[in-house]
């Protein structure tokens, strides 16, 4: 999804609950978005989150963001 690259997001957590939210980082910020919610500016639909991946969709297209490893380190 180019949207994913174009916005560089990436996943940096999740609340789960009755309204489960997802933290995304994008080059212009942060994102706090619940379930169900489109990424503002855009098409794409916050379909679901767990705990470790959200699935975004825009049309008939689908893609998972699995957690990012702060562990993992290396350059952005």
């Amino acid at each position: 999804m180019a949207l994913v690259e174009e916005r560089g997001l990436r996943l940096s957590g999740t609340l789960l609950g009755p309204v489960s939210v997802a933290i995304l980082e994008s080059k212009e910020g942060y994102l706090v978005l619940p379930a169900g919610s489109s990424i503002p500016g855009s098409e794409a639909l916050l379909r679901r989150i767990e705990g470790d991946r959200v699935v975004l969709a825009m049309k008939d297209e689908t893609l998972e963001i699995p957690l990012e490893d702060p562990q993992a380190g290396g350059e952005r």
